[in-house]
């Protein structure tokens, strides 16, 4: 039987409602479980529960996560504890549930039931021997041994063991909205071989990690960014697909202040470098702007934008005869736009593109007669960089509606955007963060294949990690104008030696 003949039985098919069955462990309830139930429900579905016994959890595990909550304690309830059963508040399977769905904490529930798979494995033993293996998870929907959807959350954020497996449950609820909405089968799920490795070591090396970075984080300023440039000489990193050529010089800064997100603008003659320039004192963010002459720098950058919140990410564009700026608002729910009055002193705000949403490094583009906008996409729990939404509109002003098929991705590796966006050959490409492994750990070239109001698909191309031509830990962001090009990376001022 082939998967699309399995969808038409289940009765899922264009034009149905589903009614997945959650087959959920009775005595190992936990508060994701709930969450992603509430998922569903939101994109329309209608999930019943099905209770199964627990499946074997990892020896330790319940130890572990309940000594790292209380090292490091968050206000709430935490999406790992345990829940009472009588709290789903959800209708039970009835037999008319279109396909059943084994969530990890549950026992197998039969052959025909989907799988949830992490790098292979299934359960909570699967996630937390993918966890342990360090990076961003590969979570795939399987059923009939065909993968109907997959993602990679990210764990960028995660300060421990149990805060990497919320991040990663909080992905479950869109990744399985779209096998059950979109499902796209694919080739069958390869497991990665098991090395099995011992929750208890696993401890002690995260308490050794916990005690160093706070040793560190006494020492330096943490994140610390510094933003590099150079004169690109007739050939960017575009081009060639590497960061090296023409050295790299880095905009020096205060210490206690550091110069992220650099974008460059060429308007009447001059060319101006914008940043997100933040106060390690207050940890807030604004948006400062430096002249550029035949040199380089012409001075420092000096503030040009200041709102109560946080402000990152200053994306500059010219439309319309006037100067534009998409700077980061995210802390104020909002994706906001701003006009220049006067270019490049002062910004008027015009008014909010998009409210009561939580957006990161917002990235428009006029293309093909329409406006997009990409960005990522946080719904309160997770990682800020994994989910990537876009939305359309006919003009900039707006209105902006969101594309039907959000979140377009979960992939650590390849949503967050890193920069402005290119048309080579008459393709669309995006510069992505990789947060694989950590927060702007390294660059992707990404050529968006498909781009309609329905669908959308890239590739990444071309990965620039840093290494001799850009030396540190990160790299995260990628732009170039008037023959320059910057991009920023990872520093460790001590703050002893840097005081303001």
């Amino acid at each position: 039987m082939t998967i699309e003949q399995s969808f038409i039985d289940h009765g899922i098919g264009p034009g149905r409602r589903a009614a997945p069955v959650l087959c959920l462990p009775r005595g190992g309830l936990r508060h994701w479980h709930l969450r992603l139930a509430a998922g569903l429900r939101a994109a329309g579905l209608d999930p019943r529960i099905a209770w199964t016994g627990g499946d074997r959890a990892p020896a330790g595990m319940e130890t572990l996560f309940t000594l790292e909550r209380l090292i490091q304690p968050r206000p709430g309830p935490r999406s790992s504890e345990r829940v009472d059963p009588a709290a789903a508040a959800l209708p039970e399977d009835d037999g008319t549930g279109s396909v059943r769905i084994a969530l990890p904490g549950a026992a197998e529930a039969g052959d025909t039931a989907w799988t949830i798979l992490f790098d292979g494995r299934p359960g909570e033993a699967g996630l937390l021997q993918a966890l342990l293996r360090g990076g961003a998870p590969l979570v795939e929907i399987v059923a009939g041994g065909a993968v109907l959807a997959c993602g990679r959350p990210s764990v960028e954020a995660a300060a421990n063991l149990c805060e990497a497996y919320e991040a990663v449950t909080a992905r479950l609820a869109p990744i399985l909205v779209s096998a059950l909405q979109r499902p796209a089968p694919s080739a069958t799920a390869v497991p990665r071989p098991d090395r099995g490795r011992p929750l208890a070591a696993h401890a002690l090396r995260r308490l050794a990690r916990t005690v160093a970075r706070r040793l560190y984080h006494l020492c330096f300023y943490a994140p610390h960014w510094r933003t590099g440039w150079r004169y690109s000489r007739g050939a960017t990193v575009w081009d060639s697909g590497s960061l090296g050529g023409e050295p790299w010089r880095v905009l020096p800064d205060p210490g206690h202040r550091f110069y992220a997100d650099p974008f460059l603008f060429h308007w009447q003659g001059r060319t101006h470098l914008f940043v997100e320039d933040l106060d390690h004192r207050t940890n807030k963010g604004v948006i400062s702007a430096v002249a550029f002459g035949p040199e380089g720098p012409l001075g420092v950058p000096t503030p040009v934008l200041e709102e109560p919140f946080h402000l990152s990410y200053p994306f500059v564009f010219a439309h319309g005869g006037a100067v534009w700026m998409i700077p980061e608002t995210s802390q104020n729910r909002t994706v906001s736009l701003y006009r220049a009055d006067p270019y490049p002193h002062r910004w008027v705000r015009e008014r909010d593109l998009l409210t009561g949403i939580v957006a990161s490094d917002a990235t428009p583009i006029h293309f093909e007669g329409r406006w997009w906008m990409f960005a990522t996409l946080h719904d309160g729990a997770g990682a800020h960089s994994d989910m990537l939404g876009l939305f359309l509109a006919d003009d900039l002003l707006g209105p902006w509606r969101p594309h039907p098929a959000n979140p377009l991705l979960i992939d650590a590796g390849g949503a967050r955007p890193a920069g402005a966006m290119l048309v080579r050959e008459g393709s669309l490409w995006r510069p992505v963060q990789d947060c694989t492994r950590l927060y702007g750990g390294a660059l992707g070239l990404a050529e968006v294949t498909t781009l309609t109001e329905t669908a959308f698909a890239q590739a990444v191309r071309v990965h620039l990690a840093p290494g001799p031509p850009w030396p540190g830990r990160r790299l995260h962001t990628l732009n170039a104008a008037a023959g320059i090009e910057v991009i920023d990376g990872s520093a460790a001022p001590l703050r002893l030696l840097r005081r303001p």
